[in-house]
């Protein structure tokens, strides 16, 4: 486990027993929903007496509502709502979505522009992340945590399988949960779409290759390419979901939460990169930030790997 807790990336290990593999092979409406089940009873029972779910709207954070619905768990959906509507699309949809399946929810609003020009590079700092998107996330945390909440939880994302490898999608900011866990108060869980094996493998073998990595940063890079990769991205993830029983309401495309704000700062300098340059970018040249690269693939077995790839191959037998 030293890669992932070094945060280079080089050595990380999942161990998958092979009661998971041989459960995998098969997918039934029963299994799936006790796999949906179980993996919010375990996540449920690490938060304490009072959790609060994080719900932004995406795909994701409605995976796990779902999960928590059905295990029929007690928890607080909060939604952070960004001053100015600098998150109204998303905001929107979270709301749809929950009174669509009667779900209560209680709203936070919160100075997004402030946070990010006063806090983000703090953050950093403090937590070791390099992701603006993250920071908010940790500071999320602080709130709920002086809120009196015990344990919080994200939607995260499952181990997709990208050009063959298991995983790769879960790069350092992902594995930074794990290093600033103790820094927190609370519990907190970061990904519930990663936590449990069962249910994280059976989303990677039911979703389609996900295709060419989103660029790391704006070199080279026109930021209409960047949108349609993270759509196409979207699409495929839309299928897997699906495929394993989500209840998914889907919008226009895959959102971050951070568009509009991404918009109030390309309008004030005329560049579609300008958070990226103001906000991102700066966090690794902070003295001894990690800036490493690798790729947290799952590494496994090569019988394993075969043996996830000829279920994958099942549910797409025309992709290469």
């Amino acid at each position: 486990m030293s890669g992932m807790t070094d945060s280079n990336g080089k050595g990380h290990k999942m161990n998958v027993s092979s009661k998971i593999m041989r459960e995998l092979e098969t997918f039934n409406d029963e299994k799936l929903k006790r796999w949906r089940v179980e993996a919010a009873e375990r996540c449920h029972a690490s938060l304490g007496p009072f959790p609060a779910l994080c719900f932004s709207g995406g795909i994701d954070s409605q995976a796990m509502l779902h999960c928590f619905a059905e295990a029929d768990l007690e928890a607080h959906v909060i939604i952070f709502t960004f001053k100015d509507d600098l998150n109204k699309h998303d905001v929107d949809h979270a709301k749809a979505y929950c009174h669509t399946f009667d779900i209560p929810y209680r709203e936070i609003e919160f100075d997004i522009v402030s946070f990010l020009t006063r806090d983000n590079l703090a953050m950093s700092e403090k937590y070791g992340g390099l992701s603006p998107q993250f920071n908010t996330h940790y500071r999320f945390v602080e709130i709920l945590t002086h809120m009196g909440y015990t344990g919080v939880c994200f939607g995260g994302n499952a181990p997709d399988r990208h050009q063959g490898d298991y995983g790769k999608n879960l790069g350092i900011n992902e594995f930074n949960w794990v290093n600033c866990h103790d820094k927190f108060q609370i519990a907190v869980q970061g990904s519930f779409l990663s936590f449990s094996p069962e249910l994280a493998l059976a989303l990677a073998v039911s979703t389609p290759i996900i295709g060419n990595d989103l660029p790391e940063n704006a070199d080279g890079v026109a930021w209409e390419e960047y949108q349609k990769l993270r759509h196409a991205k979207y699409e495929q993830k839309i299928i897997g979901y699906k495929r394993i029983g989500f209840d998914i309401m889907r919008q226009d495309t895959k959102y971050t939460g951070f568009e509009k704000v991404k918009d109030l700062f390309e309008e004030k300098t005329g560049d579609g990169w300008a958070f990226e340059r103001q906000f991102r970018q700066p966090l690794g040249r902070i003295e001894g930030a990690n800036n490493d690269r690798n790729k947290y693939k799952i590494d496994m077995k090569p019988e394993h790997q075969v043996f996830l790839d000829s279920i994958y191959f099942k549910h797409f037998p025309s992709r290469p």
